[in-house]
């Protein structure tokens, strides 16, 4: 008997029932989370740090600066597929106290200053001390020189500060280069710091699709590599073999050239008969000429929802949709339309920009800019008018078949609502210029 086997919601194949019991001792040693379905035989594997909350915080000035976003925006994209849930944030501090890892990033310009430096604000609180270990091995490799600075009695000693000091008018390139290493070493140490307390490897970090890139040519080439040799070789030795056996001998040849000739006409023939021969043991395979072609998707929401036990804060919801191209053709371009209700109760947030700011706070790939955008410039007002956020992604996407793209991280907020009431958050996603559409098989629904 075979067991599905699925990860990250995407089916990965199937192996036998019996390696089962060793099968869960190697993803608890590699840290995958893993459940069994002993109805349906299925195994559900999950990424290390599902269920794992970190919030990210700008400066606590009131004019957070667009650099604090993109340095914090481009480790939110780092950390997204390691499977965590990480929120964007600038004033509400008090989603600290319900995250696993909490750190501020803040910059300051000053005039005295010849060389960048790094500030670590750190707070007598132990519990903190590990992170804040990794994040200094981790940003000691950007080359930016790091200092620290102890501060007693902090008012929020679960966060982590840590400061980019520039000297006044650095150039917009040094600046950009900061960013990048300072993100990358950012998310880094935070990745370590899970691995060292939960004892997770980095290939419980992984996405599927960069675990399948990993296996299949880290692993596997060598393999290829041999046997496309071992399957070369045999046809070099039969083409030697009968060159040899089909060329005449030097004493025919000096004792009769006639039939020398006549050997060499039926060597044309031979070969031309084993190159049938090839062709026909090699046929090419034909393509069918009536294939259906059919656009399908699975579409489905991802969330966590973070509370405050006080009155006075808002409910928290992060979300992600997952959109599964489950068809034979590609879909291109996924516009995402999230419907709320009631509209006057709930907020829209994360990492989502509006169209006037995409060329400026977009994050910068190889490729070109990213993220996701809304799709008009009045989106706050059609959104309080319909209840509905229309958004696109700022670059081009397509999804093949049986591959997933992700709206990842969008935030909700919400003040308790009364008695009997609650929040719902439906969605769709139109897709090919818009003349597919898929609605979500689950909604999200929070009930008071």
């Amino acid at each position: 008997m075979d067991v599905e086997v699925y990860y990250s919601g995407q089916r990965g194949g199937t192996m036998p029932y019996a390696a089962l019991p060793a099968f869960r001792l190697f993803c608890k040693q590699n840290g995958f989370q893993l459940k069994w379905d002993l109805t349906n035989k299925r195994v559900d594997l999950d990424l290390g740090l599902k269920g794992k909350v970190c919030a990210l915080f700008t400066g606590i000035s009131s004019g957070a600066t667009a650099y604090e976003w993109e340095v914090l925006g481009s480790v939110q994209k780092f950390l997204s597929d390691s499977g965590m849930e990480v929120v964007l944030s600038q004033n509400n501090t008090s989603l600290a106290k319900n995250t696993d890892v909490a750190i501020r990033f803040s910059l300051k310009e000053m005039r005295v200053l010849e060389k960048p430096r790094l500030i670590f604000f750190q707070s007598e609180d132990e519990k903190r001390q590990e992170l804040v270990k990794c994040l200094r091995t981790e940003m000691q490799q950007s080359g930016i020189p790091c200092h620290y600075k102890v501060i007693k009695n902090q008012k929020q000693p679960s966060i982590v500060h840590i400061q980019l000091q520039l000297p006044h008018y650095t150039e917009v390139s040094k600046r950009k280069i900061y960013a990048e290493k300072i993100s990358l070493h950012l998310a880094s140490g935070i990745l370590e710091y899970f691995q060292n307390g939960l004892h997770i490897q980095p290939m419980a970090f992984l996405p599927p699709n960069i675990l399948k890139l990993f296996y299949s040519t880290m692993l596997f080439t060598s393999d290829k590599e041999s046997q496309q040799g071992a399957d070369e070789k045999p046809l070099a030795e039969e083409q030697s073999t009968i060159q040899e056996s089909d060329q005449p001998s030097n004493e025919a040849s000096e004792s009769n050239s006639e039939s020398n000739s006549d050997q060499e006409e039926l060597l044309i023939l031979a070969e031309e008969e084993l190159l049938e021969q090839v062709v026909t043991i090699h046929p090419v395979e034909e393509v069918p000429e009536h294939v259906e072609l059919r656009a399908a998707a699975e579409v489905y929401f991802d969330y966590t929802l973070i509370h405050s036990e006080s009155v006075e804060k808002p409910y928290l919801l992060i979300g992600t949709l997952q959109v599964k191209n489950t068809g034979n053709v590609e879909l291109n371009n996924p516009i995402v339309c999230l419907r709320v209700s009631p509209v006057d109760s709930i907020k829209m947030g994360g990492q989502v920009l509006p169209p006037k700011l995409v060329e400026t706070m977009a994050v910068q790939g190889t490729s070109g800019l990213k993220g996701w955008r809304y799709l008009e410039d009045d989106w706050f007002a059609q959104a309080m008018e319909r209840g509905e956020y229309w958004i696109a992604p700022i670059q081009p996407v397509t999804i093949a078949p049986e591959s997933t793209e992700s709206f990842q991280n969008f935030q909700i907020s919400f003040m308790k609502q009364e008695a009997g009431k609650g929040i719902v958050v439906e969605g769709v996603v139109l897709c090919n210029d818009q003349t597919v559409h898929f609605s979500a098989n689950n909604r999200i629904a929070v009930s008071f």
